[in-house]
């Protein structure tokens, strides 16, 4: 009998966080997801979806099993499989901070506007280089930039980042990232609830960036950048 508290799916913004038990085999643990993958057919339908897996540490071996089984089954059509978490880099405060200021400074960014307090719902931030708002970003505010946005704080508004062409990888990344409606470069994504985008709660610095034209939000990490600047 396949234990059924092995695999938990849990959906986020992006698509679904595959949450794997650290403790049991892994054999027992690829039965329960198969099993859930079946379980799930009809609430899938065929629909195109991330997967982001996490829980556990993943030999290679057990990981290309993984990725054989999605390739193979006709319940969920991927779209996109996040690398495997198994030793999360994240970056330290004076790193990202580093990396942001590096970013912020150089040619692409030949302008950035800061921002001092709270954007206030009727209120537009606007730059055509980089925006940095030293302040969270409220429901019914709205934040545009021809570059990269940088919220020191809670984002529940609107935001489009790389409204110029010219900037390269544009991002967004805010301390709290549950936005409205998000936008980068021509793509837009909005909260199908009206009210709030995603909420991943996890703590530490959180990153929207492109990836084969459609937005992804995850944790500010080497990963993260990596997806972002291929």
């Amino acid at each position: 009998m396949v234990q059924d508290n092995l695999v938990v799916f849990k959906g986020y913004a992006d698509g679904i966080i595959v949450l794997l038990d650290e403790m049991a085999n892994f054999e027992a643990v690829l039965e329960c997801f198969k099993q859930k993958l079946k379980d799930s057919e009809r609430f899938f339908k065929g629909s195109r979806v991330s997967l982001r897996f996490k829980g556990r540490p993943l030999s290679e071996k057990q990981q290309e099993i993984l990725l054989e089984l999605l390739a193979n089954q006709n319940i969920v059509n991927i779209s996109f499989v996040h690398e495997f978490e198994n030793e999360k880099e994240m970056f330290k405060e004076t790193d990202y901070l580093k990396w942001i200021k590096e970013q912020i400074e150089s040619g692409e960014a030949s302008l950035t506007h800061f921002h001092y307090g709270i954007v206030r719902s009727g209120n537009h931030v606007h730059a055509s280089g980089n925006v940095v708002v030293l302040g969270d970003v409220n429901p019914g505010g709205l934040v545009t930039a021809g570059g990269n946005i940088l919220i020191m704080g809670s984002l529940k508004g609107k935001v489009h980042a790389g409204m110029d062409p010219s900037f390269s990888h544009p991002f967004v990344i805010a301390q709290s990232m549950q936005p409205i409606q998000i936008g980068i470069a021509s793509i837009i994504a909005q909260s199908p609830q009206g009210n709030k985008y995603m909420d991943i709660g996890e703590g530490g610095m959180q990153m929207a960036y492109l990836y084969e034209e459609e937005i992804y939000i995850n944790q500010m990490d080497t990963k993260t950048l990596s997806h972002m600047l291929k």
